[in-house]
């Protein structure tokens, strides 16, 4: 190859080294330009995007030239914002315009932006062109137009939010207000049982501060015994939602801060944040409303008891049991003033330590100050001793650290004093329990009076059907007792008139006899009958005097003589010489003559009557009067000296009967404060023994 092919080839091969390096730029210049015209594209477009987000964007957009603070641009959300045009606005500083509510702001603004170049959710308040307040969230940030600084300002009107958020917080104000000017407990608690509101409801209530008590459990406000049902009802909501209390005003108890427990009212609700379960409860305190029902409950039972009870026992005992339903009464004591004797008597006493003592004056008692004064008295130890000082009181009885004192006043007078006490506390009785027992004093006067007229009004019914029993055991009498021996007696005067001619004097002996035997008894009938009479209309006159047991006794034995020697029985006396007796003579005759002759007409021909008298102790004689006769049945022995019942039996000879002797014997022995019984078996005899006072005893109470 010669020299000049070889330079051609070489030519040739630069060329084509030429034309792809050619090739290659070229490919390389067309990508750029490709390049460059998808970023024109892509500018051109994210240009049109930006001024249609500038225009259309519901928030306040606005451009100033940050040299002169003039606008050069607002968009359609500054338009709707503001009320201003971009014409009005076009050329114009913010201060012409008089937009910033507070020019401070925007100085504020414009230094943070020439120091930082920008300004984040700066928030301010804005004037529209209507004067009304705009609340804007306001960022802003420098940027470079045709080589000038200028000012992008982004505004988000947050006025309405602005509104809400006062509105909201006016509501939490007056909520807050409201729950804390409120009486009753409201407490907020989390799931846990964590207390997160306290108003000051609640530590009037419950006694803690709020200090105190935020973040504590509930626990600490419930009662130990009720803390379990508590635990139960917190884990059914918890774990089946149950719904058993929210909404629902359910009764329960609460503790205080010094763990007194009391009644309340709890209404409750639910409300749920991101942050979980909360229950917001309304607590009302009820011890007074529960107090009040109760003690109208107390005031009705009092009030009801002089119906339902029986006497004034049982009323007195009702009394004291409603009482202690309200207040400490476990020592209680009824004392009702006498107007005749003076002295104050206590049907009811019940006392831990003292025995209920016997009818007396307890002229300076604390009960007697109470009584005199008609006032009630909360006695001190203090009170006492100045009291004792004065000379008005002394202690009788045990000394208790709590004693009240309420007098019991009807309408007309004081009838005595109503006292609780209690040995073991100190300033028991509250103020409540003063103004409750005071009320109800009034009450249990009334209550007891009325059952003292009642057991009156039925002691007088008892007295007349006393009356009635004892009108138709006279009736009984007269109708059947009386008529025998009157018929008799008709009957021999009879036989007398129409046959005493053709009669013998033996036939004539036997039928007066006969006719004295009934003349006797019905002396002796009649005269009981006047005896039980006069004494049942309080006719009898009662003249104690001295006796001599054995001439009343002999005398008597010579009066029933005949009657003894017919049936052939011996009266036999052990009475010692010299024994007294003082009483009536007319009636302790009477219960020796119907005593003897009752021995003569129960016993058999050939029996025996003994009287016989002895000293019994230092203040009665004892007699007796007993027989060998036929005795007395069981089922009769009982009812002797029982008006309402039959007792009457002829005899051993068919001697009549009434019963109504041992009646005069019994009150006639009463009457001299002695008593009477029998003792008998049927077929082995009786013996009927009474006692009566002795003179010198009888002398001295005198």
């Amino acid at each position: 190859m010669n020299k000049e092919g070889g330079n051609q080839t070489d030519l040739i091969k630069e060329f084509h080294d030429l034309k792809d390096s050619y090739n290659s730029m070229k490919e390389l210049y067309e990508k750029e330009i490709s390049g460059l015209r998808q970023s024109y594209e892509f500018l051109r477009k994210s240009d049109e995007i930006f001024k249609t987000a500038y225009m259309t964007s519901p928030d306040s957009i606005n451009i100033n030239r940050l040299s002169d603070g003039l606008y050069v641009s607002v968009n359609e959300g500054f338009t709707k914002i503001f009320g201003y045009t971009e014409k009005e606005v076009t050329g114009k500083t913010s201060f012409e315009l008089n937009v910033w509510f507070n020019p401070d702001d925007l100085k504020n603004l414009l230094n943070e932006i020439e120091t930082k170049g920008k300004v984040h959710n700066f928030e301010t308040k804005f004037l529209s062109k209507k004067g009304n307040i705009v609340y804007g969230l306001l960022s802003a940030s420098l940027a470079d137009l045709n080589g000038a600084p200028h000012i992008l300002t982004i505004l988000k009107d947050i006025t309405e939010t602005k509104k809400t958020e006062a509105a909201l917080k006016q509501s939490e104000e007056r909520f807050r207000s409201v729950a804390q000017s409120a009486n009753d407990a409201i407490i907020t608690t989390d799931s846990a049982g964590l207390i997160l509101g306290w108003n000051s409801g609640a530590k009037n209530i419950f006694g803690y501060s709020e200090s105190e008590i935020m973040g504590q459990p509930l626990n600490l406000i419930i009662p130990d015994d009720s803390q379990i049902m508590h635990e139960r009802g917190m884990k059914r909501l918890e774990s089946v939602d149950e719904k058993h209390v929210i909404g629902r005003t359910v009764e329960l108890i609460g503790m205080t801060k010094e763990h007194v427990s009391f009644p309340l009212e709890l209404s409750s609700s639910e409300w749920e944040t991101s942050e979980g379960k909360f229950f917001t409860g309304i607590v009302r305190d009820i011890s007074r409303r529960k107090r009040t029902e109760l003690e109208n409950k107390v005031l009705f039972e009092i009030t009801q008891g002089v119906t339902t009870t029986s006497n004034l026992d049982e009323l007195l005992k009702l009394i004291h049991h409603a009482l202690s339903e309200v207040v400490s009464a476990e020592n209680c004591f009824i004392a009702l003033y006498d107007l005749n004797s003076g002295l104050f008597s206590f049907p009811y006493f019940v006392d831990k330590y003292d025995e209920t003592p016997s009818p007396i004056s307890s002229a300076k008692s604390c009960t007697s100050y109470v009584f005199r004064t008609v006032k009630p008295l909360v006695l001190t130890q203090k009170i006492f001793d100045r009291l004792v000082e004065m000379g008005e009181m002394e202690l009788v009885g045990s000394n208790s650290p709590s004693w009240i004192g309420i007098p019991l006043q009807t309408p007309s007078r004081v009838i005595g004093v109503l006292v609780l006490q209690n040995y073991e506390k100190e300033n028991v009785y509250s103020e409540n329990d003063i103004n409750f027992l005071i009320s109800t004093g009034s009450q249990i006067a009334m209550a007891i009076e009325r059952k003292k007229a009642e057991e009156e009004i039925n002691f007088k019914n008892n007295q007349l059907q006393t009356l009635n029993a004892e009108k138709d055991k006279f009736f009984s009498i007269i109708a059947h007792d009386l008529r025998g021996p009157l018929s008799a007696f008709v009957a021999a005067t009879q036989i007398i008139s129409e046959e005493i001619k053709s009669m013998s004097v033996e036939e004539i002996e036997d039928i007066t006899n006969s006719m004295k035997t009934s003349a006797t008894n019905i002396y002796s009938l009649l005269e009981n009958l006047l005896e039980w009479s006069r004494l049942r209309r309080g006719g009898m006159d009662f003249i104690p005097v001295k006796l001599d047991l054995n001439a009343i006794v002999n005398e008597c034995i010579n009066i029933l003589s005949e009657s003894a020697r017919k049936k052939e029985i011996k009266i036999e006396t052990y009475i010692p010489e010299g024994t007294e007796v003082f009483a009536d003579n007319h009636m302790f005759e009477t219960i020796i003559r119907n005593l003897v002759y009752n021995a003569i007409k129960f016993t058999s021909k050939g029996g025996i009557v003994k009287i016989a008298a002895a000293k019994k102790d230092d203040i009665a004689t004892e007699i007796t009067v007993s027989d060998t006769g036929i005795g007395i049945p069981p089922e009769l022995k009982n009812k002797l000296f029982q008006l309402d019942e039959k007792t009457s039996r002829p005899g051993t000879d068919g001697e009549p009967s009434t019963g109504l002797g041992l009646l005069l014997c019994k009150e006639f022995i009463e009457k001299h404060g002695g008593e009477i019984w029998v003792e008998s078996e049927q077929g082995n005899g009786s013996v009927f023994t009474f006692t009566i006072i002795q003179f010198n005893n009888r002398v001295n109470e005198n």
